[in-house]
């Protein structure tokens, strides 16, 4: 257990006040944990919040296990696991579950449909994981909390009635959900991110920098306002209005001094 100064030090850098009471809430747990020799466990965190978190509690010293739901998983779950209790007898669907949303017509709807609709009726974020989609169903896992909810009060998404019902996280659909990329390699220039969002938008550079500048990029979840920053590979991006891939590769560099990068476009 950490004292009130210690955790006060940790959080310090944490300029952003809302990410900085969600992770002050995730060191909590962490605590009662320790304090409580028992299993505890956060809400869904997003990967900035995951890496801030998981930094924050590498420099407390504590011991913990980050979960994804399924590798395609973009939000994570943070346990916390007394030394007597064994790594393998974390059983997930304690802590969260999978609804299954079946509308007349998937053609019609995109994943901004199905976000918010749910978000329509009222849950907070940090209980919504990841939405999936494939030609007859929509996903969501959400924590046991508001899963109740959910299935009695979701008849709608977008104009559509809608039938819920809870898919195992067992099961072969749920372990088998994937996302649907289109993949694609450019040459660009350099890794700044202006440069390959650009590329991949077919925007001018001038316009992408602008977009940037004024807040409309996030890496990981993270906005970044720095048209000169470089990605990394792994990097998922999301562009207002425009989209969001993740970085693959980088496949070669040409004898210009270009490079070959592996791009995988959300569709």
């Amino acid at each position: 257990m950490i004292s009130k100064g210690q955790k006060q030090e940790a959080l310090a850098s944490i300029k952003d006040k809302d990410l900085r009471m969600k992770i002050s809430n995730v060191v909590d747990k962490a605590n009662k944990s320790d304090v409580g020799y028992k299993i505890e466990a956060t809400s869904f965190l997003n990967l900035n919040e995951k890496d801030v978190a998981v930094r924050i509690l590498n420099f407390l010293k504590f011991k913990y296990k980050v979960i994804f739901a399924n590798e395609f998983c973009e939000k994570s779950i943070i346990f916390f696991i007394p030394d007597y209790i064994g790594q393998e007898e974390i059983d997930l669907k304690n802590y969260i579950s999978c609804i299954r949303i079946e509308p007349k017509d998937m053609s019609k709807l995109k994943h901004k449909d199905f976000m918010g609709s749910i978000y329509n009726l009222g849950i907070k974020e940090e209980h919504i994981g990841d939405i999936f989609l494939n030609n007859k169903y929509g996903y969501v896992f959400v924590t046991n909390s508001v899963k109740e909810y959910i299935l009695d009060n979701l008849f709608n998404v977008s104009n559509q009635e809608v039938i819920c019902s809870e898919a195992s996280l067992d099961s072969y659909e749920v372990k088998n959900l994937r996302v649907d990329y289109l993949e694609k390699s450019y040459i660009i220039a350099s890794k700044r991110i202006d440069v390959i969002v650009a590329e991949v938008y077919n925007l001018g550079r001038k316009e992408a920098k602008d977009k940037i500048v004024a807040g409309d990029l996030c890496i990981n979840a993270r906005i970044c306002i720095n048209p000169a920053q470089e990605f990394k590979m792994g990097d998922i991006v999301s562009f207002r209005k425009c989209g969001k891939f993740k970085v693959g590769e980088e496949i070669r560099t040409t004898k210009s001094g270009n490079i070959c990068i592996q791009v995988y476009k959300y569709k």
